[in-house]
């Protein structure tokens, strides 16, 4: 649920009706429905500075057709080396490890008018551990209506990450 996108995390994620092109895919992905040729976006974010946490980004969105864009993203999070710790060893010394973090997006929006946009995603999450991991699929789906003197007016509706629950094991 991180927001890699600067512009649209500055909004706090309040321009759900109005975010356009790839960076739509986190907010309303009726938005992708908005990129009028090719757009390519990285982010790489530094987490709680210092803690060693980072998320990288890669978008890309592609229009085919009069009417049609399809999507393709993936972000990874990455959180350093961090001690293993016990009950018995709270201080470590034990070797480190690094928890992962996987999101890859498979994104499609379509423009049925001038006023009316919709589209869908589905993501592919993977988390890890040292010892556990977890495996799990997510749907989004929005829509987009757009209206007034100038395409002013913007309702926007998104339903993001349905899906089951995610399980560990290992």
């Amino acid at each position: 649920l991180i927001n890699p996108w600067a512009r649209s995390t500055g909004f706090g994620g309040a321009n759900t009706a109005y975010v356009n092109g790839v960076e739509a895919m986190n907010l309303n992905i009726a938005g992708l429905s908005a990129v009028n040729k090719t757009e390519l976006y990285y982010s790489n974010v530094a987490l709680f500075s210092g803690a060693g946490i980072s998320m990288n980004s890669l978008a890309f969105g592609q229009r085919v057709g009069e009417q049609s864009v399809f999507g393709l993203a993936v972000t990874s999070m990455s959180f350093g080396d961090i001690p293993i710790t016990t009950t018995t060893n709270p201080s470590g010394g034990q070797g480190t490890f690094s928890p992962q973090f996987l999101n890859l997006a498979i994104s499609y929006a379509r423009s049925f008018s001038k006023s009316i946009h919709a589209g869908g995603s589905i993501r592919i999450i993977s988390e890890s551990i040292s010892n556990a991991s977890s495996q799990g699929v997510s749907l989004d789906a929005g829509i987009r209506y757009i209206t007034g003197d100038y395409d002013r007016l913007k309702f926007g509706i998104a339903l993001r990450n349905v899906g089951p629950k995610m399980t560990y094991s290992g």
